[in-house]
């Protein structure tokens, strides 16, 4: 059984034992507030260890929340940037892989940068430099230089990711709290995504109604960091088609986009001052580490065994994140042009899907302290693979209740998947640090990009089911690499006793 620990501090020595198992001895005044019957807030105010993690542990959430935040917040005002640049839907598409391409080389760059120079600090750095260029994008007339902007923002937003994502599964270490605050992140981001669109809304200019289409998009689903994928909306669901702006400036005069943008930049601004306070607060000896980490495989299997798993990992990484980037942004289309079902219903089974989410994350948050990551993810897996296969079965009869509820019971396990992922991999197969965030970053951008491509392409050349078949495979995969993990951990116990 492994050895939980009370706090998830990183000793000198964290990547070499087997497990992470890990012991803190407490001293002076942190070992007067050590007691089985202390409350929380109690051993904030009594330890300095808790009290650091739970500064830190507000940094980077905040840090999260906002990458969300901005996400959210370019569906909706896609219409606007259009306007904005004289652009159509076809060509602004291209703002979008500019965005993710960005990221991946952000994510890219992250990995060598930060073993140069401190995270902290080239964090808060990217943050300001986001936030300014977000705030000129509502200038950018040229319609180079808006796909210029939002490739900066990728590649800051690729840094940033990388940067937050190994401190989040590291600051509580591989304990029950440490699993919940991945949850509770997951809500912090969900939710951040759901009041963005809601602020950046009254600055929208109004369209008119019969330049209302439904459309696709691989935009800006969830990305996660690492917590990448707890999407809150399909942000381009429901774009304004508008066709190619004049050489006229008075349309563009009338946007106030730049208000709820400037928003966006004060709170980038206000979280780089947190990351900037934590690099002062950081002594000498934690700044060489920062830039020092070295990450081993954990554990007793062979070292074939790690690499293979090392692997699996990527791929699980990168088709979760297509599964859920292509999901909600094709599934009012779907439900349109197959199910022949209205704009507002396919709109309404959208929704439901990120309630079922939602309520999977909450949940989550009080589950991971009584099972097992791994069992977690693997029972996960089942419910999805079944449930693609029943909305598959539904989609090709027509039945309506069916696809009603396999949506749900898709999207309940689905809020389970990411966080409890990111835990085991730190916890059984090697820390998430830098590069192994670099790298689980890049192969879920990588899934971003690559599947509504071939998704769009199949639907609309091949048959509309494709969406389903397409879903059902992805998850008998995530099924596969899941039974993976979960002989890996269990291999591991019975070698260990």
């Amino acid at each position: 059984m492994e050895k939980e620990i009370k706090y998830g501090v990183q000793s000198k020595h964290h990547d070499d034992v087997p497990m992470q198992e890990l012991e803190v001895e407490l001293t002076g005044d942190e070992n007067k507030g050590h007691k089985s019957e202390d409350t929380f807030c109690s051993e904030i105010m009594n330890s300095n260890t808790v009290r650091s993690q739970f500064v830190r542990s507000i940094c980077m959430s905040s840090a999260d929340m906002i990458t969300g935040w901005m996400k959210a917040q370019i569906g909706p005002a896609f219409p606007d940037i259009m306007l904005i640049s004289g652009t159509d839907l076809t060509r602004g598409s291209i703002f979008m892989t500019a965005l993710y391409s960005g990221q991946l080389l952000g994510a890219f760059l992250a990995s060598v940068i930060f073993s140069r120079i401190n995270k902290y600090l080239v964090v808060s750095i990217s943050m300001v430099l986001s936030g300014l260029t977000i705030t000129a994008i509502p200038w950018c007339f040229l319609y180079e230089l808006m796909i210029t902007a939002f490739g900066f923002i990728g590649i800051c937003v690729g840094i940033i990711c990388v940067g937050i994502s190994s401190e989040l599964v590291a600051i509580w270490g591989p304990t029950a709290r440490g699993r919940s605050y991945l949850m509770i992140n997951s809500v912090g981001y969900s939710i951040a995504g759901v009041i963005a669109p809601l602020v950046t809304a009254p600055f929208l200019l109004d369209q008119p109604e019969k330049h209302v289409a439904n459309t696709t998009s691989n935009a800006t689903s969830d990305l996660p960091i690492l917590l990448i994928n707890q999407t809150t909306q399909p942000e381009l669901d429901f774009m304004y088609v508008n066709p190619p702006v004049e050489n006229t400036l008075t349309p563009r005069s009338e946007s106030r986009l730049y208000k709820a943008f400037i928003i966006s930049a004060v709170l980038y601004v206000s979280v780089a001052v947190m990351f900037v306070m934590l690099f002062c607060q950081q002594g000498k000896d934690d700044r060489r580490k920062s830039k020092g980490d070295k990450v081993k495989f954990i554990g007793n299997h062979s070292l074939l065994m790690k690499r293979l798993q090392l692997v699996n990992i990527g791929v699980f990484s990168l088709v979760e994140n297509a599964l859920d980037f292509t999901l909600a942004g094709y599934m009012v289309t779907f439900c349109i042009k197959h199910l022949e079902w209205t704009a507002t219903s396919g709109a309404t089974l959208t929704s439901i899907l990120f309630i079922a989410r939602l309520l999977g994350i909450f949940s989550g948050i009080f589950l991971v302290r009584y099972v097992m990551s791994h069992q977690i993810i693997l029972v996960s897996t089942i419910l999805i693979t079944l449930s693609f296969i029943g909305l598959t079965v539904s989609a090709h009869f027509y039945f309506d209740i069916g696809i009603w509820v396999f949506v749900c019971t898709i999207g309940i396990p689905f809020g389970f998947l990411w966080p409890n992922f990111l835990t085991w991999v730190n916890a059984n197969l090697i820390p998430i640090r830098d590069i192994i965030a670099s790298y689980l970053i890049l192969t879920s951008y990588t899934g971003a990009l690559l599947a509504p491509l071939f998704l769009g392409y199949m639907m609309e050349e091949v048959s509309l089911l494709w969406f389903c078949y397409l879903f059902s495979l992805k998850s008998i995969v995530l099924f596969v690499n899941a039974s993976f993990m979960f002989y890996f951990t269990v291999s591991q116990h019975t070698t260990k006793q």
